[in-house]
């Protein structure tokens, strides 16, 4: 059996009365800032989360400390507090940065509640909480049900029912976002080609339609272009189909970044592609059209080892006349398209409409 000296006893005595008279760090405690430069305010932390920054607007001081002393009770989260009742004071705060919460008095001098309300859901910049006076008022409740995240009468507003709110809205914001990111992705899945980036074959006849409308109502030209890759086949048959894609894809951007920011392009199948060319004649459309033809004939394209070869275009140009809808322009334009193949390809061929012939 293993005793110790006297000596070591009387260390141990003193070194755990040393240790005990000590003030213990607290590791959980975080400074809190005031839009209005308040004193900091300490929050000790049981479990840590990520930072969460909530912004607390209410013009009534009494309110407004009634809600902050609730939220320094929070000790699961890492908080910043900001304090704000002034409209400069509120638009700084949601300007300078990240904000994770809004606590929004319904009823704000200057610039009110609800008005707070619809711009920061606009722009998504938060999740806000709406804190109503009784909880009755019907114009906000409808505005929730459209907009704030949750409602939270001052009436009622105790740690519990704010700590609740708080990770109920958080928690449907989170919901929000990704449901709203499932929205996006799949709006574009339906609107561009996943290849190429650029409109698909069913959203570049939408805009054509969109222009052929406007074109009839105040009467403005446009012109169309449908451009083909030349011998596209044999580049799957030589050098692979992953190739063709990779060609598919420089193709494309080359049309994005040497088109105007007005034009709008699209694949139109395999290997065609639609350039739509608002405000411009037939004559402004070819020069584009050549310019197109020169460029990608000049850029060099490379096999799966690096090798580089070359491709070319062929494209067919058609204007707008008052007799065409989408349908009798797409029809003019892979019309032109064949005549520029059948003259040997790499070139741009214009077809002029019935009018045009007339006068000839």
């Amino acid at each position: 059996m293993v005793t110790k000296s006297v000596a070591a006893e009387r260390q141990d005595r003193k070194s755990l009365a040393i240790h005990d008279g000590k003030p213990r760090k607290d590791l959980g405690t975080v400074r809190s800032c005031f839009v209005n430069q308040s004193p900091a305010i300490s929050m000790p932390q049981k479990t840590r989360q990520p930072l969460m920054k909530i912004l607390v607007c209410d013009d009534n001081a009494a309110d407004r400390e009634l809600v902050c002393t609730c939220l320094r009770q929070i000790t699961n989260r890492e908080v910043v507090l900001l304090k704000a009742y002034r409209t400069q004071e509120i638009q700084n705060a949601l300007n300078k940065g990240r904000i994770d919460l809004v606590l929004m008095d319904s009823q704000m001098p200057g610039k009110s509640g609800m008005e707070w309300l619809a711009g920061i859901s606009k722009k998504q910049l938060a999740p806000v909480v709406m804190l109503t006076r009784s909880g009755t008022e019907e114009v906000v409740m409808q505005r929730l049900r459209e907009e704030a995240i949750a409602c939270l009468p001052k009436n009622s507003l105790s740690f519990d029912t704010l700590s609740n709110t708080i990770d109920a809205a958080l928690d449907k914001w989170v919901r929000l976002q990704q449901a709203r990111a499932d929205r996006e992705k799949l709006e574009r899945l339906a609107t561009y080609d996943s290849l190429t980036g650029l409109y698909n074959r069913h959203a570049i006849l939408g805009r054509l339609r969109d222009q052929v409308n406007r074109a009839h109502r105040y009467n403005e030209n446009f012109s169309l272009i449908m451009l083909d890759i030349d011998h596209f086949k044999k580049v799957n048959e030589r050098y692979g189909h992953l190739t063709g894609d990779e060609v598919l894809e420089k193709v494309a951007a080359l049309i994005r970044v040497n088109i105007r920011d007005t034009d709008v392009a699209g694949r139109y199948g395999a290997e065609d592609f639609v350039i739509i060319l608002p405000k411009t004649g037939l004559g402004a459309s070819w020069v584009a059209a050549e310019r197109l033809r020169s460029i990608i004939e000049t850029a060099r394209m490379k096999d799966s080892v690096g090798n580089a070869f070359s491709i070319t275009v062929s494209q067919g140009v058609v204007g707008w006349e008052r007799s065409d809808d989408a349908a009798s322009l797409v029809s003019r334009a892979d019309e032109a398209l064949r005549k520029a193949k059948q003259k040997g390809r790499n070139r741009v061929q214009i077809l002029l409409g019935p009018s045009l012939r007339d006068k000839i």
